[in-house]
Protein backbone atom coordinates (compact mmCIF):
# COMPACT_ATOMS: atom_id res chain seq x y z
CA UNK A 1 0.00 0.00 0.00
CA UNK A 2 1.28 3.40 -0.93
CA UNK A 3 2.03 5.69 2.01
CA UNK A 4 0.31 9.06 2.13
CA UNK A 5 2.62 12.03 1.95
CA UNK A 6 2.82 14.07 5.20
CA UNK A 7 1.07 17.42 5.34
CA UNK A 8 3.06 20.30 4.01
CA UNK A 9 3.52 23.41 6.16
CA UNK A 10 0.91 25.29 4.13
CA UNK A 11 -1.58 22.42 4.41
CA UNK A 12 -1.00 22.16 8.15
CA UNK A 13 -1.47 25.91 8.61
CA UNK A 14 -4.70 25.80 6.64
CA UNK A 15 -5.95 22.85 8.71
CA UNK A 16 -5.01 24.64 11.94
CA UNK A 17 -6.90 27.78 10.90
CA UNK A 18 -10.00 25.80 9.90
CA UNK A 19 -9.90 23.84 13.17
CA UNK A 20 -9.51 27.03 15.18
CA UNK A 21 -12.38 28.81 13.41
CA UNK A 22 -14.68 25.81 13.77
CA UNK A 23 -13.79 25.01 17.37
CA UNK A 24 -13.49 28.47 18.93
CA UNK A 25 -17.20 29.53 18.87
CA UNK A 26 -18.25 26.30 20.58
CA UNK A 27 -15.45 26.58 23.14
CA UNK A 28 -16.32 30.18 23.98
CA UNK A 29 -20.03 29.36 24.29
CA UNK A 30 -19.22 26.41 26.55
CA UNK A 31 -17.00 28.48 28.84
CA UNK A 32 -19.49 31.36 28.90
CA UNK A 33 -22.19 29.07 30.28
CA UNK A 34 -20.03 26.68 32.28
CA UNK A 35 -20.08 28.80 35.40
CA UNK A 36 -23.85 29.20 35.33
CA UNK A 37 -24.82 25.54 35.58
CA UNK A 38 -27.47 24.95 38.24
CA UNK A 39 -29.74 22.05 39.12
CA UNK A 40 -32.57 23.72 37.21
CA UNK A 41 -34.71 24.30 40.28
CA UNK A 42 -36.00 27.74 41.20
CA UNK A 43 -36.19 29.08 44.74
CA UNK A 44 -38.57 31.74 45.97
CA UNK A 45 -36.82 35.11 46.04
CA UNK A 46 -39.25 36.38 48.67
CA UNK A 47 -39.38 34.55 51.99
CA UNK A 48 -41.99 36.78 53.56
CA UNK A 49 -44.24 36.50 56.58
CA UNK A 50 -47.17 38.45 57.97
CA UNK A 51 -44.65 40.90 59.42
CA UNK A 52 -42.68 41.34 56.19
CA UNK A 53 -43.41 44.16 53.78
CA UNK A 54 -41.69 44.82 50.51
CA UNK A 55 -41.51 48.30 49.04
CA UNK A 56 -41.27 49.78 45.61
CA UNK A 57 -42.63 52.20 43.05
CA UNK A 58 -44.57 52.08 39.83
CA UNK A 59 -41.92 53.38 37.42
CA UNK A 60 -43.93 53.34 34.15
CA UNK A 61 -47.61 52.49 33.74
CA UNK A 62 -48.25 52.41 30.00
CA UNK A 63 -49.58 54.98 27.57
CA UNK A 64 -50.79 58.43 28.58
CA UNK A 65 -54.60 58.45 28.71
CA UNK A 66 -54.84 61.38 31.14
CA UNK A 67 -56.78 63.56 28.69
CA UNK A 68 -59.35 60.80 28.20
CA UNK A 69 -60.03 60.50 31.94
CA UNK A 70 -60.10 64.26 32.45
CA UNK A 71 -62.72 64.62 29.70
CA UNK A 72 -64.74 61.51 30.49
CA UNK A 73 -64.70 61.80 34.29
CA UNK A 74 -64.05 65.47 35.26
CA UNK A 75 -62.42 65.84 38.68
CA UNK A 76 -60.71 68.67 40.62
CA UNK A 77 -57.43 70.04 39.33
CA UNK A 78 -54.52 67.66 39.90
CA UNK A 79 -56.72 64.61 40.52
CA UNK A 80 -55.21 62.70 37.60
CA UNK A 81 -51.57 63.61 38.21
CA UNK A 82 -50.70 59.95 38.70
CA UNK A 83 -52.93 58.54 36.00
CA UNK A 84 -49.73 58.57 33.95
CA UNK A 85 -46.36 57.60 35.41
CA UNK A 86 -43.18 57.84 33.34
CA UNK A 87 -39.62 57.16 34.56
CA UNK A 88 -40.84 57.35 38.13
CA UNK A 89 -42.60 60.70 37.69
CA UNK A 90 -46.30 61.51 37.97
CA UNK A 91 -47.22 63.85 35.16
CA UNK A 92 -44.60 66.57 34.87
CA UNK A 93 -43.99 67.72 38.42
CA UNK A 94 -44.23 64.77 40.80
CA UNK A 95 -41.32 62.42 41.31
CA UNK A 96 -41.53 59.04 43.01
CA UNK A 97 -39.25 60.37 45.73
CA UNK A 98 -41.80 62.99 46.81
CA UNK A 99 -45.23 61.72 45.76
CA UNK A 100 -46.69 58.90 47.84
CA UNK A 101 -49.21 57.98 45.16
CA UNK A 102 -46.54 56.31 43.04
CA UNK A 103 -45.04 54.55 46.04
CA UNK A 104 -46.55 51.20 46.97
CA UNK A 105 -46.10 49.04 50.00
CA UNK A 106 -46.29 45.37 49.11
CA UNK A 107 -48.41 43.46 51.58
CA UNK A 108 -48.06 39.71 52.01
CA UNK A 109 -50.78 37.57 50.48
CA UNK A 110 -52.07 34.06 51.06
CA UNK A 111 -49.57 31.51 49.90
CA UNK A 112 -51.94 30.45 47.09
CA UNK A 113 -49.47 28.85 44.71
CA UNK A 114 -46.81 27.71 47.12
CA UNK A 115 -44.68 30.84 47.18
CA UNK A 116 -44.90 34.07 49.11
CA UNK A 117 -46.41 36.84 47.03
CA UNK A 118 -47.34 40.48 47.53
CA UNK A 119 -50.46 42.41 46.63
CA UNK A 120 -49.79 45.44 44.43
CA UNK A 121 -52.16 48.09 43.11
CA UNK A 122 -52.88 47.89 39.40
CA UNK A 123 -51.79 50.89 37.39
CA UNK A 124 -55.02 52.91 37.63
CA UNK A 125 -56.07 52.28 41.22
CA UNK A 126 -54.36 55.50 42.23
CA UNK A 127 -56.80 57.85 40.54
CA UNK A 128 -59.84 55.97 39.24
CA UNK A 129 -63.05 54.84 40.83
CA UNK A 130 -64.33 51.32 40.05
CA UNK A 131 -65.78 51.14 36.56
CA UNK A 132 -63.89 54.11 35.16
CA UNK A 133 -60.94 52.19 33.74
CA UNK A 134 -60.69 52.57 29.96
CA UNK A 135 -59.90 48.88 29.49
CA UNK A 136 -56.40 49.35 28.12
CA UNK A 137 -53.15 51.03 29.06
CA UNK A 138 -51.46 50.63 25.71
CA UNK A 139 -48.42 48.63 24.67
CA UNK A 140 -46.08 50.13 27.27
CA UNK A 141 -43.72 50.98 28.66
CA UNK A 142 -44.39 49.43 32.07
CA UNK A 143 -41.93 49.37 34.93
CA UNK A 144 -41.52 48.67 38.63
CA UNK A 145 -38.69 49.65 40.95
CA UNK A 146 -38.70 47.08 43.76
CA UNK A 147 -36.38 47.59 46.72
CA UNK A 148 -33.75 45.04 47.64
CA UNK A 149 -35.10 44.27 51.09
CA UNK A 150 -38.14 42.73 49.38
CA UNK A 151 -35.98 39.91 48.00
CA UNK A 152 -35.20 38.21 51.30
CA UNK A 153 -35.02 34.80 49.63
CA UNK A 154 -31.85 35.57 47.66
CA UNK A 155 -28.98 34.53 49.90
CA UNK A 156 -26.28 37.04 50.67
CA UNK A 157 -22.85 36.42 49.10
CA UNK A 158 -24.30 34.53 46.14
CA UNK A 159 -25.05 35.57 42.59
CA UNK A 160 -27.95 34.68 40.33
CA UNK A 161 -28.01 32.62 37.16
CA UNK A 162 -31.64 33.41 36.35
CA UNK A 163 -34.56 35.27 37.90
CA UNK A 164 -38.29 35.21 37.14
CA UNK A 165 -40.77 37.93 38.08
CA UNK A 166 -44.40 36.83 38.32
CA UNK A 167 -47.33 39.20 37.77
CA UNK A 168 -50.61 37.42 38.47
CA UNK A 169 -54.22 38.58 38.79
CA UNK A 170 -55.87 35.81 40.81
CA UNK A 171 -59.07 37.71 41.49
CA UNK A 172 -60.83 36.47 38.34
CA UNK A 173 -60.68 32.88 37.11
CA UNK A 174 -61.33 31.81 33.50
CA UNK A 175 -61.84 28.59 31.63
CA UNK A 176 -58.40 27.39 30.63
CA UNK A 177 -59.38 27.55 26.94
CA UNK A 178 -60.70 31.11 27.29
CA UNK A 179 -60.21 32.97 24.01
CA UNK A 180 -58.78 35.99 25.82
CA UNK A 181 -55.59 34.09 26.59
CA UNK A 182 -52.90 34.68 23.99
CA UNK A 183 -49.13 34.75 23.45
CA UNK A 184 -47.34 38.08 23.72
CA UNK A 185 -44.06 39.40 22.33
CA UNK A 186 -42.31 41.38 25.04
CA UNK A 187 -39.16 43.51 24.90
CA UNK A 188 -37.84 43.88 28.45
CA UNK A 189 -34.86 45.05 30.46
CA UNK A 190 -33.62 44.61 34.01
CA UNK A 191 -31.48 47.07 35.93
CA UNK A 192 -29.83 46.38 39.27
CA UNK A 193 -29.23 49.43 41.45
CA UNK A 194 -26.65 49.28 44.23
CA UNK A 195 -25.61 52.39 46.10
CA UNK A 196 -25.31 55.15 43.53
CA UNK A 197 -24.49 52.79 40.66
CA UNK A 198 -26.69 50.86 38.25
CA UNK A 199 -26.12 47.90 35.95
CA UNK A 200 -28.57 47.39 33.10
CA UNK A 201 -29.25 44.27 31.08
CA UNK A 202 -31.43 44.97 28.07
CA UNK A 203 -32.30 43.36 24.77
CA UNK A 204 -34.43 40.60 26.32
CA UNK A 205 -37.08 39.51 23.80
CA UNK A 206 -39.59 37.03 25.14
CA UNK A 207 -42.66 35.15 23.98
CA UNK A 208 -44.90 34.75 27.02
CA UNK A 209 -48.50 33.76 27.59
CA UNK A 210 -50.97 35.91 29.51
CA UNK A 211 -52.45 32.71 30.97
CA UNK A 212 -51.22 31.48 34.33
CA UNK A 213 -52.26 27.93 35.16
CA UNK A 214 -51.77 26.43 38.59
CA UNK A 215 -53.16 23.64 40.78
CA UNK A 216 -55.39 24.59 43.67
CA UNK A 217 -57.90 22.98 46.01
CA UNK A 218 -61.56 23.46 45.09
CA UNK A 219 -63.51 23.49 48.34
CA UNK A 220 -66.84 23.19 46.50
CA UNK A 221 -65.88 19.91 44.79
CA UNK A 222 -63.49 18.67 47.45
CA UNK A 223 -60.56 17.95 45.15
CA UNK A 224 -57.51 19.52 43.57
CA UNK A 225 -57.75 20.85 40.05
CA UNK A 226 -56.29 23.27 37.54
CA UNK A 227 -57.21 26.94 37.69
CA UNK A 228 -56.44 29.51 35.01
CA UNK A 229 -56.03 33.22 35.67
CA UNK A 230 -54.49 36.19 33.92
CA UNK A 231 -50.76 36.16 34.61
CA UNK A 232 -47.36 36.82 33.12
CA UNK A 233 -43.89 35.50 33.94
CA UNK A 234 -40.81 37.44 32.85
CA UNK A 235 -37.60 35.41 32.95
CA UNK A 236 -34.13 36.96 32.77
CA UNK A 237 -31.39 34.38 32.18
CA UNK A 238 -27.72 35.31 32.49
CA UNK A 239 -24.51 33.80 31.15
CA UNK A 240 -21.76 32.76 33.53
CA UNK A 241 -19.79 35.93 32.74
CA UNK A 242 -22.86 38.09 33.39
CA UNK A 243 -23.53 36.36 36.71
CA UNK A 244 -19.93 37.04 37.75
CA UNK A 245 -20.26 40.67 36.63
CA UNK A 246 -23.37 41.05 38.79
CA UNK A 247 -21.46 39.67 41.77
CA UNK A 248 -18.59 42.10 41.13
CA UNK A 249 -21.18 44.88 40.94
CA UNK A 250 -23.06 44.30 44.23
CA UNK A 251 -20.64 42.04 46.12
CA UNK A 252 -23.50 39.61 46.72
CA UNK A 253 -25.35 42.16 48.86
CA UNK A 254 -28.86 41.46 47.61
CA UNK A 255 -30.76 43.11 50.43
CA UNK A 256 -29.28 46.43 49.32
CA UNK A 257 -29.76 45.78 45.57
CA UNK A 258 -32.90 47.27 44.04
CA UNK A 259 -34.52 45.77 40.92
CA UNK A 260 -35.87 47.97 38.12
CA UNK A 261 -38.01 45.70 35.95
CA UNK A 262 -39.08 47.29 32.68
CA UNK A 263 -41.32 46.16 29.84
CA UNK A 264 -40.38 48.40 26.95
CA UNK A 265 -43.08 47.12 24.60
CA UNK A 266 -45.82 44.49 24.36
CA UNK A 267 -47.30 43.11 21.15
CA UNK A 268 -49.62 40.23 20.49
CA UNK A 269 -48.09 37.25 18.72
CA UNK A 270 -51.19 37.08 16.49
CA UNK A 271 -50.54 40.75 15.51
CA UNK A 272 -53.97 41.87 16.72
CA UNK A 273 -54.32 45.18 18.57
CA UNK A 274 -53.07 45.12 22.15
CA UNK A 275 -56.13 47.11 23.31
CA UNK A 276 -58.33 45.19 25.79
CA UNK A 277 -55.80 42.33 25.97
CA UNK A 278 -55.69 40.85 29.46
CA UNK A 279 -52.61 42.13 31.30
CA UNK A 280 -52.41 41.38 35.04
CA UNK A 281 -51.08 44.78 36.09
CA UNK A 282 -53.63 46.82 34.11
CA UNK A 283 -56.86 48.01 35.68
CA UNK A 284 -58.01 49.59 38.92
CA UNK A 285 -57.76 46.59 41.25
CA UNK A 286 -54.89 44.49 42.58
CA UNK A 287 -52.42 41.93 41.25
CA UNK A 288 -49.88 39.67 42.90
CA UNK A 289 -46.13 40.06 42.55
CA UNK A 290 -43.56 37.39 43.35
CA UNK A 291 -40.13 36.29 42.15
CA UNK A 292 -38.11 33.08 41.83
CA UNK A 293 -34.44 32.65 41.10
CA UNK A 294 -31.58 30.23 40.51
CA UNK A 295 -28.43 31.12 42.41
CA UNK A 296 -24.82 30.04 42.02
CA UNK A 297 -21.69 30.25 44.16
CA UNK A 298 -19.55 33.01 42.63
CA UNK A 299 -16.31 31.48 43.96
CA UNK A 300 -17.00 28.10 42.37
CA UNK A 301 -18.30 29.65 39.14
CA UNK A 302 -15.27 31.93 38.91
CA UNK A 303 -12.90 28.99 39.38
CA UNK A 304 -14.60 26.98 36.60
CA UNK A 305 -14.59 29.89 34.14
CA UNK A 306 -10.96 30.84 34.85
CA UNK A 307 -9.76 27.23 34.66
CA UNK A 308 -11.47 26.55 31.34
CA UNK A 309 -10.27 29.88 29.96
CA UNK A 310 -6.69 28.90 30.87
CA UNK A 311 -7.09 25.50 29.18
CA UNK A 312 -8.49 27.17 26.04
CA UNK A 313 -5.63 29.70 26.00
CA UNK A 314 -2.97 26.99 26.34
CA UNK A 315 -4.60 24.89 23.62
CA UNK A 316 -4.88 27.85 21.25
CA UNK A 317 -1.24 28.78 21.87
CA UNK A 318 -0.13 25.18 21.24
CA UNK A 319 -2.10 25.03 18.00
CA UNK A 320 -0.64 28.34 16.86
CA UNK A 321 2.89 27.21 17.77
CA UNK A 322 2.40 23.92 15.92
CA UNK A 323 1.88 25.81 12.68
CA UNK A 324 5.30 27.51 12.93
CA UNK A 325 8.90 26.42 12.46
CA UNK A 326 9.43 26.45 16.22
CA UNK A 327 7.15 23.48 16.94
CA UNK A 328 9.67 20.69 16.38
CA UNK A 329 12.45 22.24 18.51
CA UNK A 330 10.00 23.05 21.30
CA UNK A 331 8.32 19.63 21.27
CA UNK A 332 11.69 17.89 21.31
CA UNK A 333 12.81 20.10 24.16
CA UNK A 334 9.65 19.27 26.14
CA UNK A 335 9.98 15.53 25.55
CA UNK A 336 13.67 15.60 26.38
CA UNK A 337 13.32 17.79 29.44
CA UNK A 338 14.71 21.24 30.08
Amino acid sequence: MKKKAPLTAIQFNALAIVTLLAFMPFAIAFITNAGSNTDGNYESSINGSSNTFGKGYWYDNGANYTSYYENEYPMPQGWYNCAYISNGYCGEDYSYSTDTQVYFSLSTTTNYYDVTSYSVKQNQQYSLSPGEYLGTSGDGPYGWLVFGDTFTGIKQNTTIDSIKYNFIDIYSEYLCDYEGFTDLRIAASLTFIYGNESKEYDGFNMIVSNKYQYNRYDANNGHWGDACVNGMVLEFDFTGFESMAINDFNNGDWQATDHLIKIENIEREDNMNIGNTLLPFNGDGLFLFSADHQEIDPVQAGFIIKSLTTVLSVGTFALALASTQYWNPVSKRVRGGF
